[in-house]
């Protein structure tokens, strides 16, 4: 979700598509003004961000892109009212049924809207617009899956109409006949909120799950604390079920969440029994600061401020938060990431530059015929995943402990095998991976043992997989689609929630892995039959461009995953046609490590590939 740094009445929203910088050819050349902060940046001011109105132009097609912007930001009523402020009396003004909440409509316009003089008007335009729907925008926030399935939108742009032979309304143009629900492009939600992300305890209190949701830049700066608190009592998105757990019952949120003095106040009524002791109280201040203060503009860390929390207005806790996030991460990170591949049917590591040498931890005679891999570290402890051939068939060897690895477990055969990834956030004295065998997604432990896991919502052969960083989402591609989805660890038993389907731009997808803490690298081809590797939000949103060309299907994808304390420039790996590429270039022989043995030395005929992330 890059973001160009420029002014806000400089940027351009590429209505086409609803995209900001995207890199994908074909978009119309309808702007609507308005740009906002960096990603899961703070908004300042916030309240300064102005909408497009309606008489700000007499372009239809501008006037179309200014009206999916309409529904941005603000209470149930203001909503309402900024919509129907572009549609005139008798051409359908929208009604909110009463006791509910907006469901705004995200939709991804496909290609250049059509306009075209309306022959029954004069002076008028009808316009259609082809489009994705992406999802359902909530007042708290979060993006649901999508309620609508129209692909076709046309409505006019022209004068007001004359109803009841009053004298129609002079000025501007007007949209007349649009549909009946609360539509907003996906530009409109990049340039009019920012991404911030609420945390939630694991079952088990151990990791913190990460949330995004969408804070519109129009609230004001003092008051986004105290909005992101009642969304953290309200509890985590429904699609994370069962990876996250809510605040404990009865919480409540007593007074705002000021800020005084570069201190933001914090006062929860919290029932007694659940902060018995220093462990209690310091599980809450984490997922607290975590989750009401942005992290800075480099990602290391937070604001230079302090957060204060009081229970039952007592005082409890204080903290100056950017130390407190760096010696309090919400999940295991274990330092710089390091790039293996395999290499003549061994593993290798990979280095470019600088790189410091870090030895495979496996020993040469168990590091042989590897057609893929994935390897981890926790602390002192070291596993390796690898996937072999056995005549026509492939099997999983399995090994952990203390390196270099020399036993190593050996699973049943499958008809086939996809690359294995390694969960973090788990015990690492019994860890768990994830493998793709025979269409299907299985656990794997220390003894090579696969046992295959429902997902539950998800239609078609399994063909990949990724993890997010704290162990608890994935994202599988199946049928050629994506679809993420939350799970939970606890007791060693893998158990994975009901899967949500990303719509994306892309018509087939065939590789994933997660390259930000809420955000996905999805390789497919697009409509014109080009591969491509693209960012996507984790909701399905937002997309952003990384490799314009592949030159061939990506089968095989690994990303290190930006989260909160590291931002890399690591980018994503890939493999085609038998080759390994990071980024848009090839990887050569030259950056494969020669292994010690009777021949360290890497053939000239060597050819990387499966290339992967040890994190």
């Amino acid at each position: 979700m890059s973001r160009r740094n420029l002014p806000a009445a400089t940027v351009a929203l590429l209505l086409c598509v609803g995209l900001v910088g995207c890199g994908i050819p074909g978009e119309t050349e309808v702007r609507v003004d308005g740009k906002g902060p960096e990603s899961g940046q703070d908004s300042g001011g916030g309240s300064t961000q102005r909408l497009p109105q309606r008489l700000d132009s007499e372009v239809p097609e501008q006037v179309a892109a200014n009206y999916l912007t309409a529904a941005a930001g603000g209470e149930t009523d203001e909503i309402y009212q900024r919509v129907n402020s572009y549609i005139p009396e008798g051409s359908g003004k929208l009604k909110l049924k009463v006791g509910g909440e907006p469901a705004i409509n995200l939709v991804r316009l496909i290609g250049r809207p059509q306009v075209k003089g309306d022959p029954a008007r004069s002076g008028s335009w009808l316009v259609t617009m082809q489009v994705q729907q992406v999802g359902v925008l909530r007042m708290n926030g979060t993006i649901g899956e999508p309620e609508l399935t129209e692909r076709t939108y046309v409505f006019r742009i022209g004068p007001a109409p004359v109803v009841d032979g009053a004298a129609p309304p002079t000025g501007g143009m007007w949209v007349i006949d649009p549909p009946p629900v609360l539509l907003m492009s996906t530009g409109a939600l990049d340039a009019y909120y920012s991404p911030r992300t609420i945390y939630f305890w694991n079952a088990g209190r151990t990791v913190l799950v990460p949330d995004v949701r969408y804070l519109p830049l129009s609230v004001p700066r003092e008051s986004q604390a105290t909005e992101l608190l009642g969304w953290l009592i309200g509890g985590p998105a429904p699609w994370l079920s069962p990876a996250a757990v809510p605040l404990p019952e009865g919480t409540s949120r007593i007074g705002n969440a000021p800020t005084s003095g570069g201190r933001l106040e914090v006062n929860l009524s919290v029932p007694a029994s659940e902060v018995t002791n220093d462990v209690d109280l310091d599980r809450l201040f984490t997922q607290l600061a975590w989750s009401l203060l942005p992290p800075n503009p480099q990602g290391m860390g937070g604001d230079d401020g302090e957060l204060e929390l009081k229970i039952q207005s007592q005082r409890r806790k204080v903290a100056a938060v950017d130390g407190y996030r760096r010696v309090n991460p919400p999940y295991p990170l274990t330092g710089t990431a390091t790039r293996f591949c395999v290499s003549e049917g061994a593993v290798h590591q990979l280095r470019d530059g600088d790189e410091a040498i870090e030895p495979v931890p496996i020993v040469p005679e168990q590091n042989r015929d590897v057609h893929s891999a994935a390897l981890t570290r926790d602390g002192n402890q070291v596993g390796a995943a690898l996937v072999t051939p056995d005549g026509e068939r492939w099997r999983l060897r399995v090994a952990s402990g203390a390196e270099p690895l020399q036993t190593f477990a050996l699973s049943d055969p499958y008809p086939s095998m996809e690359r294995p990834i390694w969960l973090k956030g788990v015990d690492p004295r019994a860890p768990i991976g994830l493998v793709v065998a025979d269409g299907n997604l299985h656990r794997f432990d220390s003894n090579a043992r696969l046992v295959r896991i429902a997902l539950p919502g998800v239609t078609g052969r399994v063909t990949g997989v990724g993890a997010a960083l704290d162990g608890h989402r994935i994202a599988v591609v199946a049928g050629g689609a994506v679809y993420v989805a939350a799970l939970s660890t606890d007791g060693g038993t893998v158990t994975v929630g009901r899967a949500r389907r990303l719509d994306t731009s892309l018509t087939t997808v065939t590789a994933v892995d997660w390259s930000g803490e809420s955000r996905l690298a999805l390789a497919g081809a697009q409509s014109d039959r080009r591969s491509v590797i693209e960012n996507i939000s984790a909701d399905g949103v937002l997309e952003t461009g990384l490799v314009d060309d592949t030159r061939g299907d990506v089968l095989h994808l690994a990303a290190y995953p930006d989260n909160p304390l590291s931002r890399t420039q690591l980018g994503v790996m890939y493999e085609t046609n038998g080759a390994a590429s990071a980024a848009d270039r090839l990887i050569g022989r030259d950056q494969v490590v020669p292994n010690p043995g009777p021949t360290p030395s890497v053939s000239a005929s060597s050819k990387p590939s499966a290339p992967f992330f040890r994190y």
